[in-house]
């Protein structure tokens, strides 16, 4: 319906709604310079939820796959709803997901030593907890995670594309600065800014359900289970075994 009256009448402010899945009227969502931003948040919000729809069975990682699912909800499709709730409440929520994410996801690499593993979980419990002030760190540990991705063989081009992106905008996010002017009613700057928020947001979301939908095997050597999605799109594993 608001898709309908924003084609109808132009109104951005219907177009934000439905792309940052808000749920209310943001006076602040800025002019049609905006539209283009609006529009890649929107598919990005699309192809997560499709992607969540169509997940495949939880057997492998059960624990970690269903906390990087609702880490990712929280962050979007669920982030009206978690407003409702006592805030206490909402950070223990964060806090357990983030922990259970940063904890079990660099243990799925079977073959890095673990000393090199627990690096990686302590720099993502820095980075996802003390991000913004800290957050170059987070950029570290999304590139040694997409690099550990990569080098693994068991995600498509297109998980490691979703990380890249959510790497790029954190690190956008660091280089603009904050627009110092008080936060009012259709600043330009400030509306361009949230963009790129809701932009780290939802990239961040999808790279975590397309992790957790292609976690299906133990092994990078073993064959990957991929029901629904196309197999050209996997890279290879960097070390096959022995013959």
């Amino acid at each position: 319906m608001l898709l309908a009256y924003f084609a109808i009448t132009g109104e951005v402010r219907a177009l934000h709604a439905v792309a940052t899945l808000n749920g209310w009227w943001d006076d602040d969502a800025g002019g049609w310079a905006l539209v283009p931003g609006l529009a890649v948040i929107g598919g990005f919000q699309a192809w997560l939820l499709w992607v969540v729809l169509r997940m495949p069975p939880l057997t492998v990682h059960r624990g970690l796959r269903q906390a990087l699912i609702a880490k990712a909800l929280c962050d979007t499709v669920l982030r009206t709803v978690l407003m409702e709730l006592p805030e206490l409440l909402v950070m223990l929520v964060y806090l357990l997901l983030i922990a259970v994410i940063t904890i079990l996801l660099p243990g799925v690499f079977a073959e890095w030593p673990v000393p090199a593993r627990n690096v990686v979980a302590a720099l993502g419990l820095i980075g996802l907890l003390m991000s913004p002030p800290l957050g170059v760190v987070l950029i570290v540990w999304w590139g040694l995670m997409l690099t550990l991705q990569f080098s693994d063989g068991r995600w498509s081009t297109a998980t490691l594309v979703a990380g890249l992106v959510a790497a790029g905008t954190h690190l956008a996010g660091l280089v603009v600065p904050m627009p110092p002017e008080l936060l009012v009613g259709g600043d330009p700057h400030w509306a361009a800014y949230e963009v790129l928020l809701d932009a780290s947001v939802v990239a961040d979301a999808l790279w975590m359900v397309l992790t957790a939908r292609e976690l299906t095997t133990l092994s990078p050597l073993e064959p990957v289970v991929t029901p629904h999605r196309s197999r050209s799109l996997a890279p290879r594993p960097a070390f096959r075994a022995a013959a």
